[in-house]
């Protein structure tokens, strides 16, 4: 039994929840609707958690790519795959650093599956928000399923939502098909490309089946520019746009 405890202090970070709640808050003084439930609230907290994760995940990612691309810099011809000739393998078991590289090789594939998998669950949580919150309001969503309700959002507003596609596919893959590994692309020599393996592939010609770190960029930056779209629609339900009907 867990007769005494410390709570570790939450500072918050990522306000977006913020101007949703005042929203709200001010829609429930007002009488316009109920006091939310606390699931609901409880939801707020879970996705302000998650924003807060995300951005240490991608600090970590970056880092350890360019950790890489510095080690991997120092390779010698024989380590060099082209089409029509294998390579050995980097780094050499007898290289004093080979071990350095090697536990830093696992905890950036740890941290590439933890970014999919944080976000996918963020998405989650903010559909389950949508839901939640459309439905306090008595409002239709755009789409009977929530993943599509938000695409259709963010289409209807003019945004990407390519990302959330891309980011449902590969999560899909690496949480239930396949573990990613990593090679590194040294066409450009001096622009290093890190390359995401859904396959133990011999030769990088079906871009099916591989990805390169410039997409999950792109996924980082459609999130990005999301989250104001995303946080608009769901305070008009409750503070809605002068002149609009909708």
């Amino acid at each position: 039994m867990v007769e005494k405890w410390i709570h570790l202090n939450e500072l918050g970070g990522d306000p977006w929840i913020l101007p949703i709640w005042s929203a709200v808050n001010d829609a429930t003084r007002s009488g316009d609707i109920d006091n939310l439930s606390d699931d609901i609230c409880q939801l707020g907290l879970w996705i302000s958690i998650r924003l807060n994760i995300l951005p240490h995940v991608i600090d970590r990612i970056n880092k350890e790519t360019k950790r890489l691309f510095k080690f991997t810099k120092k390779h010698q011809p024989k380590h060099i795959f082209i089409i029509d000739k294998n390579g050995y393998a980097f780094p050499d078991p007898s290289n004093s650093k080979y071990n350095c590289i090697n536990n830093l090789k696992y905890k950036l594939i740890a941290d590439i599956d933890s970014f999919l998998f944080e976000l996918n669950s963020l998405c989650e949580l903010m559909m389950k928000l949508f839901e939640r919150l459309y439905e306090h309001a008595e409002k239709n969503l755009p789409e009977k399923n929530a993943g599509l309700s938000i695409k259709a959002i963010l289409e209807e507003a003019g945004g990407n939502s390519n990302w959330f596609t891309f980011l449902d596919d590969h999560r899909n893959t690496f949480i239930h098909e396949a573990t990613p590994y990593l090679a590194i692309d040294i066409s450009e020599s001096d622009n290093y490309d890190l390359l995401i393996m859904k396959e133990n592939i011999k030769r990088f010609v079906d871009p099916e089946i591989f990805i390169r770190l410039s997409e999950l960029n792109d996924i980082v930056q459609g999130f990005s520019q999301a989250k104001p779209v995303l946080q608009s629609n769901l305070i008009s339900l409750f503070r809605p746009i002068p002149g609009n009907d909708a």
